[in-house]
């Protein structure tokens, strides 16, 4: 399913990764190394607009401010405009991957009408991953899927997700979604699998629509090989959560996903847009600029 090929020039890192029978042209520049036993954090990003790098931006700060424990955070850009390159390699302390080639699904790759009406984020979200998992250290214990509208809240979010998984429990994620099957599956914009599971078991990140989305088949494929997942208590799911939020928090009234610890404190937020959606309008809950004026203040993004 794969093949590779790379060269280095000035530090900067080029190569050609075959996915899904697609020559996928990457460039990346690894800036931090951390031991296996440090989760790999990958965010998936498309880049239209200057909002749309303010989201990515309070995403990586939210994940600099919380995250004091070693990780590494990678953003994966799936084929943002050119004139967003520039201000993509200029984050810090990221390791950065710019893939140049559009994700097309394989069932509308010849048809040039279906391409403009098809709306295909999940498997471009797919891709985005799959480039991520192949980069990433072979030998990394740990690999842990973020949307880029998605923001820590607490420190110390990271060790309580990866404090989830042992020898029985392979994943543990910010929310667990009932939508496609009566047991649920983790939803891919937060969730920490076992890295070397994951790879004994062969899995990947793809959708098979109508019936899974992109990384559901992880949840459904750990429990067919006898794993459990373990998911936080979410007000996606249970909307009285938001009485264990104090009246004066700014995340009382923020009308998006909050993912709570064992010690009823929301330590992540989702907004819900999606990535390949991140530039359009919207109409109906917390407005992009609310979410980023409220998130860019407990995070203090540079934005």
């Amino acid at each position: 399913m794969y093949s590779f090929r790379s060269f280095a020039v000035n530090g900067v890192d080029y190569g050609q990764l075959t996915i899904d029978g697609v020559k996928y042209e990457l460039e990346w520049k690894r800036n931090v190394t951390q031991p296996d036993d440090a989760p790999r954090l990958v965010i998936i990003s498309h880049i239209t607009n200057s909002r749309a790098f303010d989201l990515l931006k309070t995403c990586v700060e939210g994940v600099r401010r919380f995250t004091p424990e070693p990780h590494e955070l990678w953003v994966v850009d799936n084929n943002s405009p050119e004139q967003w390159l520039n201000q993509l390699r200029a984050i810090e302390s990221v390791n950065l991957v710019l893939n140049r080639t559009e994700p097309v699904p394989p069932e509308i790759r010849d048809d040039v009408q279906l391409r403009e009406q098809f709306h295909y984020g999940s498997y471009a979200n797919a891709i985005g991953l799959e480039i991520g998992a192949f980069l990433i250290d072979t030998t990394a214990r740990y690999l842990m899927t973020m949307h880029m509208d998605t923001v820590p809240a607490k420190s110390g979010w990271l060790s309580y997700l990866r404090s989830k998984l042992n020898e029985k429990t392979a994943a543990c994620g910010v929310r667990m979604d009932h939508a496609r099957t009566s047991e649920g599956v983790l939803h891919v914009l937060g969730y920490m699998v076992n890295f070397q599971v994951f790879r004994e078991l062969g899995l990947n990140f793809f959708p098979s629509l109508p019936d899974y989305d992109v990384g559901d088949t992880v949840t459904v494929k750990l429990r067919e090989a006898g794993y459990d997942v373990f998911a936080c208590r979410n007000t996606f799911r249970d909307p009285e959560l938001v009485k264990l939020i104090p009246s004066d928090s700014p995340l009382h009234d923020l009308h998006v996903d909050r993912s709570f610890d064992d010690d009823d404190d929301v330590i992540f937020l989702h907004l819900g847009r999606g990535v390949r959606r991140s530039a359009g309008n919207h109409t109906r809950g917390t407005s992009l600029e609310q979410w980023l004026e409220v998130t860019g203040a407990i995070v203090g993004a540079r934005v």
